[in-house]
């Protein structure tokens, strides 16, 4: 998250001092160097954070007067296979500004909090519609030279089990592929059927990550 923000996302973050976080309405993350540096979130807040964010990666040890950590977990960083299967440019629509109101929908029912309103323009990203429905999609989230993520994968519960977040994660690994960058995600380490689903696909674990979420006290 430190290296996104300082990095292809600079232009998006805020900083001050050892901290940076994305506008809230793109991303709910702020990121530090390390886990002992004590972020001043209170200022921060004064200059766009908001009063909630997330920390991935580096957890603050400690958090200014007035400010807690209100839930804690890890998150797994996965890799995939060296070999990535060519495929065509033909699972999925890619996603426009017109879908946006589909996409949150569909994200309030599989991840509440964590897609915004602007978090698509951080990437491409790619949707199978039916019946004027938004069923599935799946997209691009945090990059860094030469990696980029894959988020937002998620099916609506009435359409699951047809392999459409299959389909759309093979067609983001080609994509990712042909621009000669690599690909990486994340996922909750109690997710069980979305692990499962990525290492079918020969995803690898390279790392569990500390996730918490800290908030300002009213």
């Amino acid at each position: 998250m430190w290296s996104a923000l300082g990095g292809p996302h600079q232009h998006l973050a805020g900083r001050l001092h050892d901290l940076a976080w994305y506008p809230p309405s793109i991303a709910p993350f702020a990121a530090i160097p390390a886990a002992g540096i004590l972020p001043d979130l209170e200022s921060a807040r004064g200059r766009g954070l908001g009063e909630q964010a997330y920390f991935v990666g580096a957890c603050p040890h400690s958090l200014p007067e007035g400010w807690r950590v209100t839930s804690s977990s890890h998150i797994l960083q996965l890799f995939p296979p060296g070999e990535i299967p060519a495929v065509g440019e033909d699972a999925g629509t890619v996603l426009g500004d017109k879908d946006r109101a589909a996409m949150r929908e569909l994200t309030r029912i599989a991840f509440p909090d964590f897609f915004r309103e602007r978090t698509a323009e951080l990437g491409l990203y790619l949707g199978i519609y039916e019946d004027e429905i938004l069923i599935a999609m799946a997209g691009e989230r945090l990059a860094l030279p030469g990696l980029q993520e894959i988020s937002g994968v998620c099916t609506h519960p009435g359409f699951a089990g047809k392999g459409h977040a299959r389909r759309l994660t093979r067609e983001l690994l080609s994509r990712h592929r042909r621009r000669g960058v690599a690909s990486f995600l994340h996922v909750s380490e109690g997710n069980v059927g979305a692990r499962k689903l990525y290492e079918s696909m020969g995803f690898v674990v390279r790392a569990s990550l500390p996730l918490c979420k800290v908030e300002r006290i009213a």
